[in-house]
């Protein structure tokens, strides 16, 4: 059940988001065969590993690369709470805009993940890549954004009493 506090919802919008997330890239890698693969993740701290002259055994960089992987969701999720109080887009374009950004500052020349040397810059990358790479970055926001403005269930099956304190706590 996801929480009535805005950037605590948005935390937990990202975190269930998150997981459809990589079993779509990963049904997608599998399906067209890139040459690449969808674990961007362990990849990154395969990376800074190197970067630091470390070396890192294979459970160490799954384990690390997992925790990256939900610490980030937890982010963009607050992120897009606080931008969706502000704005309230509707969830496709809200989701849409979140995934684009993500996309745009991790997969470009410029991007987090071809800087870091984690992937492969964009005219090295095949089609097939560059959709797996779309899918995980257009998922996740979409998953997040629908997530997010999910009605809150019930716990109880009565209607309960809405206060004014109640109505302005929700506002906010």
């Amino acid at each position: 059940m996801l929480s009535e506090r805005p950037v605590k919802r948005g935390i937990e919008a990202g975190l269930i988001a998150s997981v459809p997330q990589v079993l779509l890239a990963k049904l997608e890698e599998r399906l067209l065969r890139p040459e690449g693969d969808a674990d961007l993740g362990p990849r990154f701290v395969e990376r800074v590993a190197q970067a630091q002259r470390q070396p890192i055994s294979e459970d160490t960089k799954w384990l690390a690369a997992a925790a990256f992987h939900f610490g980030y969701a937890c982010v963009w999720g607050a992120l897009y709470a606080l931008a969706a109080q502000r704005w309230r887009p509707h969830p496709v374009v809200g989701g849409l805009t979140l995934g684009g950004v993500i996309y745009a500052i991790t997969f470009p020349h410029w991007g987090g993940a071809v800087m870091s040397g984690t992937e492969a810059p964009p005219h090295r990358r095949s089609w097939r890549q560059e959709l797996v790479l779309a899918t995980a970055a257009l998922s996740f926001g979409l998953g997040t954004a629908l997530l997010y403005r999910r009605p809150r269930l019930r716990q109880t099956r009565e209607p309960a009493r809405r206060t004014t304190a109640d109505r302005e706590r929700r506002a906010s």
